[in-house]
C-alpha cells in the first residue's frame, strides 16, 4: 500500500498518513482506513482550482467546493482518486476512504500513522 500510495500521490504531496479510528486504535473490524494527502494552505488552494474550476453560481458542483474550501478537505471523487480508492479496497479487502485536506484545518487532527 505504501509504494502505490506514494507512486500515485507523490506528486501532490509526500506527507501521507492513516488517520481515524486506525491510526487512534479504536477500529472495529468494518472499519474502513482514513487516509490523508496532507498539503500546504497554498496547495489546497491551487488544487480546488484545478479540481473545481469556476462552477456556475449555485449549482452543485460550487457548494461542494464551497464545503471543501471551508473544511479544508477533498474528498477522493473531486480529486479524481476514486479509482486509486478502489483499488486499495481491493488490495486491503476492505473500505477506504482517501481525501486531500489541509494542513491546520479542520481534518488535520491527529493521531496520525505516517506512510512511509
Amino acid at each position: 500500500m505504501s509504494s502505490k500510495l506514494k507512486s500515485r500521490l507523490g506528486e501532490i504531496s509526500d506527507d501521507i498518513l492513516v488517520q481515524g479510528s486506525r491510526a487512534a486504535g479504536t477500529a472495529k473490524i468494518t472499519s474502513d482506513i482514513d487516509i490523508a494527502v496532507r498539503v500546504s494552505p497554498t496547495q489546497f488552494q491551487k488544487l480546488v482550482k484545478e479540481y473545481f474550476g469556476s462552477p456556475n453560481v449555485g449549482s452543485a458542483k460550487e457548494r461542494t467546493m464551497l464545503h471543501a474550501i471551508k473544511t479544508g478537505k477533498i474528498q477522493s471523487g473531486e480529486a479524481r482518486l476514486s479509482p486509486l480508492r478502489k483499488e486499495l479496497e481491493r488490495d486491503l479487502n476492505m473500505p477506504v476512504d482517501i481525501s486531500i485536506i489541509q494542513k491546520g484545518g479542520a481534518f488535520d487532527k491527529p493521531p496520525y500513522i505516517d506512510i512511509k
